[in-house]
């Protein structure tokens, strides 16, 4: 929204989030694609838009340490990053156990300036369970996330095999200012086995989108009550559960209400879902499963 002339990427490494601008190199030659010349193509620019270096919390506190040995200065990783069109703000899990969230707002100064940056990343808020929450177990780095496509609601993924639901609400002060307003809903587990990692989790389910699909190493495919609160010790149920093919990606499409060709009547849309994965012999070769719910 603060930049909506722009075709944006977004992309992760290390510590670090990078918003790259996509423009058409206009200094190189046309290369079509095939004979016909009104599909031609010119070659794709990315261009540096905005970068951000994530640093621990600046009260000094450590919710999760990451790597052990392997990583003496703690340094942060980023896991995952979703940007959410209906709230204009992005989420960013961490290799800390924290959840950052991020706005683009319009920069500050003068135009003119060569430093001048049109728009900036300002923190909102950062989302995390207390150090220690679980006693006895590891926590663990945050994995994946997702938003609700109401960019009210936000689900964090933990290595442990855990799912946080998190209220984010826009709350106004008494001089029209407004500030972001996070709650924790509900701590879900149960379903994954605990100790091992998720790698991602997503909406879906009608309109309202009231299920949660998480999956993760265990090879298990679990829905939830999108909309429960308070500690949940099971899933509504487990899709999938195969030991030996860690899932990796999943997406699902319909499952939501359309106008049928009869006019105002309105038709459930079937739901398929994809998923791929991995075994200990590494990704190839390993077939993508179809499902239909």
């Amino acid at each position: 929204k603060v930049a909506p002339e722009k075709n944006l990427l977004l992309t992760s490494a290390d510590g670090c989030i990078y918003l790259w601008n996509i423009v058409e190199d206009t200094t190189s030659p046309q290369s079509p694609l095939s004979d016909d010349t009104t599909t031609a193509k010119r070659r794709k620019s990315f261009l540096l838009y905005q970068s951000v270096r994530f640093g621990h919390l600046n009260d000094g506190t450590r919710v999760y340490k990451f790597g052990g040995s392997r990583n003496p200065d703690n340094d942060l990783f980023v896991f995952d990053a979703s940007y959410s069109q209906s709230n204009d703000l992005m989420g960013v899990a961490l290799s800390d156990g924290t959840c950052r969230v991020l706005s683009l707002v319009k920069g500050n100064g003068d135009p003119n300036d060569p430093n001048y940056n049109e728009s900036i990343f300002q923190e909102e808020c950062v989302l995390s369970l207390p150090s220690g929450y679980f006693p006895g177990m590891r926590g663990g780095h945050l994995t994946a996330l997702s938003w609700d496509k109401s960019g009210t609601r936000l689900a964090t993924c933990i290595a442990s095999g855990r799912v946080v639901l998190w209220s984010l609400q826009v709350v106004a002060d008494g001089y029209g200012a407004w500030m972001l307003h996070p709650s924790c809903i509900s701590i879900m587990e149960g379903g994954h086995d605990i100790g091992r990692p998720l790698f991602g989790a997503k909406y879906w389910g009608g309109d309202n989108q009231e299920l949660l699909m998480t999956w993760g190493v265990d090879g298990k495919v679990c829905v939830w009550d999108s909309y429960s609160v308070g500690d949940v010790i099971s899933p509504l149920c487990i899709l999938v559960s195969h030991s030996n093919y860690p899932i990796y990606a999943l997406d699902v499409t319909g499952g939501e209400t359309n106008t049928s060709d009869k006019g105002s009547e309105l038709q459930e849309q079937r739901t398929h879902i994809g998923l791929a994965g991995g075994s200990d012999g590494g990704f190839l070769g390993v077939p993508v499963y179809l499902y239909d719910v």
